[in-house]
């Protein structure tokens, strides 16, 4: 690739008359994967680097995404945007961000170059060697590194890099017994390495056995107080946070568009905020793509709507100065956390399925998943094929107690939750 230089770029905003900016991302990978199937392991190694203009003129915004970078490929991408930018939309809250800053941060730890496949193999050797129970086979591993670097530029000679890097690891086991199967799967996303551990086989060795012993117990539809595993409640976040978008909410295409900021919606004993600098998250974030420098965003504090995701043009359509805010980086759910949290809870679901079919215009849902029956806050059994049926506004506020098993992975620090009265089919 060729060298990035900012006095190049430069040089084509003057020559083409134009106002924007220039987002370069280059992220590498170190990979390892292994198939018991064929008893194969492979390691791939790879870079991508993907180039996104914005051409700013009269008003009117045109982006266009090249693979690659050269000057040669941006210089033909803006004569595509000239010929084309008179039929892009016209707004007068359609500006460049008066930025002129240069910064650079690296949130790397460790350095994806200090990372070998050796590692990898060490880790990957524990789970190929751990002493599983008979019937129990290695179904999948892999173990992913990676690290990004991303460049931002525009026409005020404003500069900003910033580095990160992140991991994630998948195992999977299987239990089969003639015509019966069932697996369990363990998935961590981190900043760190992730290390695979004895303890953390065992774990989940010890679950899977649980899962295929038999269950006796019929639950009848009705109404019960469920709880709902970390991953579950951050699955019903991601819709949430979907709908706060400025721009949906102002053009009636959200389900918050009915309110304003400093409304009652939820219940009254948790705060959501979007971090960008949360520790050990996934989610670090300097800048967004309109190079604005990403601040921390109290989302929600006590049922109160307190703000959305703003990018430049939103937040001038509300007067507000350019808030840095435009996108999710990092989740925190704050609350009172409850050790008692399960207590007359009937039902602990782990999994909830086809979170697509949710409809957008009420966000009524009807998902089937897995789920712990529960007997004095403990597990009893393990069954499958339950429906839970609601709407996600009034489950959350429904809210009964939250646990405190936030864990330092994803870009979602978020608890299990306990909900009241839910319907069970």
């Amino acid at each position: 690739m060729q060298d990035i230089k900012q006095e190049k770029i430069i040089e084509l905003f003057h020559k083409y008359g134009w106002e924007g900016s220039v987002n370069i991302s280059i992220s590498q990978s170190k990979t390892l994967e292994y198939s018991p199937l064929h008893d194969e392991l492979s390691f791939d190694s790879s870079q991508n680097v993907n180039t996104s203009i914005t051409f700013i003129v009269d008003h009117k915004k045109s982006v266009f995404s090249i693979d690659g970078y050269s000057l040669e490929k941006i210089e033909y991408a803006l004569k595509d945007i000239l010929k084309t930018i008179h039929f892009a939309e016209y707004d007068t809250d359609i500006m460049l961000p008066e930025m002129t800053d240069c910064v650079e941060k690296d949130f790397s730890h460790p350095q994806l170059d200090a990372i070998t496949f050796e590692d990898l193999k060490k880790e990957f050797e524990v789970f190929k060697n751990f002493c599983f129970k008979s019937n129990i086979s290695r179904e999948w591993f892999s173990i992913w590194n990676h690290s990004a670097t991303h460049i931002f530029m525009n026409s005020l000679w404003a500069y900003k890099v910033q580095k990160d890097n992140g991991a994630f690891y998948y195992v999977d086991i299987l239990w089969e017994n003639g015509d019966k199967k069932e697996n369990h799967y363990k998935y961590i996303s981190t900043k760190a390495v992730p290390h695979i551990t004895q303890e953390l086989l065992s774990e989940l060795q010890e679950e899977l056995l649980f899962k295929i012993s038999d269950s006796q117990t019929k639950i009848l539809p009705g109404k019960y107080d469920i709880t709902l595993e970390r991953d579950v409640v951050i699955d019903f976040l991601d819709i949430i946070l979907s709908n706060l978008g400025a721009e949906s909410m102002r053009e009636w295409m959200s389900l918050f568009s009915k309110y304003d900021i400093g409304d009652r919606i939820f219940w009254e004993n948790f705060t959501l905020v979007n971090d960008p600098e949360l520790t050990n998250y996934t989610g670090t974030m300097l800048f967004d793509k309109e190079g604005i420098t990403a601040k921390k965003t109290v989302l929600f504090e006590k049922w109160v709507l307190k703000s959305k995701f703003y990018d430049y043009k939103n937040a001038r359509k509300e007067w507000l100065q350019y808030l840095g805010n435009s996108t999710v980086s990092n989740i925190e759910l704050i609350a009172e956390p409850n050790s008692h949290y399960l207590e007359g809870s009937r039902v602990l679901f782990t999994h909830l399925m086809a979170f697509h079919t949710v409809d957008e215009s009420t966000w009524k849902f009807s998902l089937n998943g897995e789920w712990y029956l529960l007997e004095n806050g403990q597990k009893k059994e393990y069954i499958k094929n339950i429906s839970l049926s609601w709407n996600i506004l009034e489950l959350f506020s429904s809210i009964k107690a939250f646990w405190d098993d936030v864990k330092t992975d994803g870009n979602f620090k978020v608890p299990s939750i306990s909900f009241k009265n839910q319907t069970l089919i």
